[in-house]
């Protein structure tokens, strides 16, 4: 039996050109910045922790609660001249939601809304300006299944 996985290279990031509204819009223009992300990290929320112990219980006994919402950062090379870039940074002056779809080379991905919580950057010497943003993801992710538009 072979292992399964999904290589890296060939996946695409896309953020919708303003502020959105659902996750996966049609009626949105779509601005490429898969040539300036360097990583993207998505963490799902995790869920409270309800108490269920009672009187009878002989360990500590918990039920999941509701998840808090999920994170997602983009390790990027700075440029000025990016417009989804500049898409996000806009997003977050304004505080305004962008649509954000991962597709990768399968075509498999995920879409979703997500707020920009920090835009930072650094400069250090003999290197390149480098940064991350930071988003809240609102909402439960859409999937994109492989051939889908």
């Amino acid at each position: 039996m072979a292992s399964k996985f999904e290589k890296t290279q060939g996946s695409q990031i896309f953020v919708s050109d303003g502020p959105a509204t659902e996750a996966n819009p049609t009626t949105v223009k779509w601005f490429p910045t898969s040539c300036s992300i360097k990583e993207i990290s998505y963490t799902s929320g995790q869920k409270t922790d309800i108490e269920t112990t009672t009187l009878c219980s002989e360990e500590q006994e918990m039920e999941d609660g509701l998840p808090a919402a999920a994170e997602l950062s983009l390790t990027r090379n700075f440029s000025a001249y990016d417009d989804g870039q500049k898409s996000l940074s806009q997003a977050y002056e304004d505080g305004t939601l962008r649509a954000v779809k991962v597709v990768f080379p399968s075509g498999a991905g995920f879409a979703f809304l997500a707020s920009v919580r920090q835009d930072n950057w650094s400069a250090a010497t003999n290197s390149l300006v480098t940064g991350t943003y930071s988003l809240r993801v609102k909402g439960k992710p859409v999937k994109i299944m492989p051939g889908a538009k």
